[in-house]
């Protein structure tokens, strides 16, 4: 009994002691029994966001120095870049969307725009050249920003680990950063339809009927307006995915998938009336149906379906598989992943058995790459394909790869044959770790060596060729950058003489390829009877010669 009784004082003792411990003594510290609870809320959110913000910036800055380093020398001058480069001059002198004094409808004219705008706010001027190059650093920034998105998009998917890596796939891959450190459209209508994903993913989150979820549903199809401005093979696929969604009923309702399409051909609409205003709706029409023209397939004067090119697309893969090797991979086989999510979330059951309500963000980003792979399949099949066009797919492409190695499903919706199993992560981890060491490779590759054959030419021409000399240009960039001489493009013997040429400039890639004015029997006449002044050599063009031809036609030295 007296055990008893001890035994008991030392139970009460023991419980008055607690009581009386304070809640923030060492002895209770880090094992609250309330993690959430409102005095560690604020701590919490902000280590979260600056986490978030640390790794945001990490990316950012990758990605802009990926495409910065060599901007000048890694990739040569692109004959799009001086289209798009003299359209968005012409729109800052106020001359409207024009092209050496024609009206240019055959793109809608937002990015022209873009590149405008920043040519007045940092009062950009000098040749077209200067104007390139200055104007690449865009692009640049506008690339890494969509490393950053995707990180966004991703995360709301998966763990940050995935996220994480889909992101730097996107930073240094070699065949995104060729097309990001180029004035070209891609980059930004590329951050465009990101941006329409990442807003509808965003949208899905949020309560069913909820004003913040239409709110970003709207947002989601302002984007869309934008993508459908800028260029409208891009627009083209975000129609085909919320095409999909409206169909499907997956992921958004049938009528909030209208709404936001509708919001987006609106704004291509009001784009449309605002270029027909302009120069005429007959010109519009005029340029817009020779682009459809191209885009079915009809009229095949680019591209490696086109009778004249005498390059195909696989002997072209074959050559730019050392470096873009991890590229055409995630191609492949992100088509095969955005399939397999689809198939193990099964969309089409009701939402009270499937694992599609868990994660729409899944069956987004799998719609968002079949409807890019089915635009690029039509287009390597039947329509006009370039090698620019594969940019569309390899975004979507590796992020579906990434959520198909790296997503894991909730635990109310885990089925025995359905988690990923540890074969796969690891898998997945090597892939993405040798994927990664690749792509750096490839990186160090491109970006180390010297491939600007035009800069190198016009350097050169501006100290050996006189002002007032007689030029055939041949190729195609060459007669929109000499800012001297009097420039032509005859490409035989008898023009030559007619008009008593001094040099000729002759690009070796387009001769073997076909495009260009001088064919081989041109260039052997020209080895065989003319002198060669200068010559470049890179990986874009092969060889860029100037040939001194002056004894040829008899001009004077």
């Amino acid at each position: 009994m007296a055990e008893q009784v001890t035994l008991a004082q030392v139970k009460e003792d023991l419980r008055n002691r607690a009581l009386a411990q304070p809640l923030d003594t060492p002895s209770r510290q880090g094992r609250s029994s309330a993690p959430w609870s409102s005095s560690r809320r604020p701590s919490m959110l902000v280590r979260f966001i600056t986490n978030q913000v640390t790794v945001i910036i990490g990316i950012g800055v990758l990605a802009v120095l990926a495409r910065l380093i060599a901007l000048r020398t890694a990739n040569d001058l692109f004959i799009d870049e001086i289209t798009y480069t003299n359209i968005a001059l012409n729109i800052a002198h106020g001359k409207g969307v024009v092209l050496y004094g024609q009206p240019f409808a055959l793109h809608p004219p937002a990015v022209f725009g873009l590149f405008a705008s920043v040519i007045l706010a940092f009062r950009l001027h000098g040749s077209t050249e200067s104007m390139i190059f200055s104007l690449r650093y865009v692009d640049v920034v506008i690339g890494a920003a969509t490393c950053v998105l995707t990180y966004l998009l991703v995360g709301r998917a998966a763990n940050r680990r995935v996220a994480v890596i889909a992101a730097l796939i996107i930073a240094i891959d070699p065949l995104v950063i060729t097309y990001d450190s180029r004035v070209m459209l891609e980059a930004p209508t590329q951050l465009a339809v990101v941006s329409a994903f990442l807003l509808l993913a965003i949208a899905v989150g949020k309560p069913v009927g909820a004003s913040s979820r239409w709110r970003w549903l709207c947002a989601a199809g302002m984007a869309s307006a934008v993508v459908f401005c800028m260029k409208e093979t891009f627009g083209l696929v975000i129609g085909l995915a919320l095409v999909a969604l409206m169909l499907t009923g997956w992921v958004v309702r049938r009528r909030e998938a209208a709404i936001v399409l509708g919001i987006g051909l609106v704004g291509y609409g009001i784009c449309v009336v605002t270029m027909g205003l302009s120069y005429g709706f007959g010109v519009w029409w005029r340029n817009q149906f020779a682009g459809a023209s191209r885009l079915v397939g009809r009229t095949q004067l680019t591209g490696f379906n086109s009778p004249k090119v005498h390059v195909s697309i696989v002997s072209r893969f074959f050559a730019d598989l050392p470096t873009f090797a991890v590229s055409y991979l995630i191609l492949g086989f992100g088509m095969l992943a955005a399939l397999g999510l689809l198939v193990r979330l099964k969309p089409w059951k009701p939402h009270s058995t499937t694992r599609a309500v868990e994660q729409p963000v899944l069956v987004l980003v799998a719609i968002w790459t079949l409807s890019s792979a089915a635009y690029l399949a039509y287009a390597t099949l039947l329509g006009t394909i370039e090698e620019q066009m594969y940019y569309i797919l390899l975004l979507p492409s590796a992020i579906s790869l990434c959520l198909w190695f790296g997503w894991r499903p909730s635990p109310r919706c885990r089925h025995s044959s359905d988690p990923r199993s540890h074969q796969w992560k690891k898998a997945g981890v090597v892939l993405a770790t040798l994927g990664l060491l690749f792509d750096a490779v490839g990186w160090v590759g491109v970006h180390s060596r010297q491939d600007d054959e035009y800069r190198q030419t016009l350097a050169w021409e501006a100290v050996h060729v006189p002002p007032t000399a007689v030029v055939s240009a041949t190729e195609d960039l060459s007669q929109f950058l000499l800012p001297r001489g009097i420039i032509g493009q005859w490409n035989t013997i008898s023009e030559l003489k007619a008009h008593h040429v001094d040099y000729v400039i002759v690009n070796m890639s387009l001769v073997d390829q076909g495009y260009g004015l001088a064919d081989s029997s041109f260039v052997r006449t020209l080895q065989q009877r003319g002198k060669l002044a200068f010559e470049a050599n890179g990986v874009t063009d092969n060889s860029l010669r100037i040939y001194d031809v002056r004894s040829i036609t008899g001009a004077s030295p």
